[in-house]
């Protein structure tokens, strides 16, 4: 299998596993929030309310009274472990926090106002963009690679987000995780278990 199959068949599966966690939390369910690709070391989510029962929607905005359930979001990711976020959103997905009373006023100060380390990579949604499919593509891998940068510098672990998960988050993800999955042992490490042996 070639690189890009590889990364492809990585993406087909994050996808997989976003729509599970969907269809989870679209019943109410918010026992989990977020999805680990390389096991402590990344993850993916929806952004918070994305799928809920009554505040959900693509670009919804989320009325005032729905601030606790996104403070609580927070929490529950800050108890998964989560030290940073690349946020993937743009201005469409945050115009619907815009009702909220989080502190720090928006929704990537309340992010950082809760200890995160936040890095911004505003992406427009490939399925709501209008974008020739070459220009898409090259955004695709300009982003990608935006992505893994952000991720070798930020403490682990590390959280995407978007809007679902799907067209953003989860091809970073995979090219993340190729990248750096399997990364090779440290030679120094193998050195020394030799001399055990």
């Amino acid at each position: 299998m070639d690189n890009e199959q590889e990364l492809e068949a990585k993406r087909v599966e994050i996808v997989g596993r976003m729509k599970a966690l969907r269809k989870q939390l679209e019943a109410g369910n918010t026992t989990d929030v977020l999805a680990w690709i390389i096991p402590d070391e990344l993850a993916c989510a929806q952004r918070p309310l994305r799928h809920h029962p009554r505040y959900g929607g693509s670009g919804s905005p989320i009325p005032r009274e729905a601030t606790p359930l996104v403070v609580e979001w927070a929490e529950q990711v800050k108890l998964e472990g989560v030290a940073s976020i690349i946020d993937f959103m743009h201005d469409r997905d945050l115009r619907c926090y815009e009702s909220l009373d989080l502190p720090g006023g928006n929704f990537r100060a309340f992010l950082q106002d809760r200890g995160f380390a936040v890095v911004p990579l505003p992406w427009e949604d490939p399925a709501h963009s209008r974008t020739d499919p070459v220009q898409k593509r090259a955004r695709l891998e300009e982003m990608r690679k935006l992505a893994l940068r952000a991720y070798d510098d930020l403490p682990k672990p590390v959280l995407l987000i978007c809007s679902a998960a799907i067209d953003r988050s989860a091809p970073a993800a995979a090219f993340i995780w190729k990248h750096r999955e399997k990364i090779p042992p440290n030679p120094k490490e193998n050195s020394d278990a030799k001399g055990l042996e």
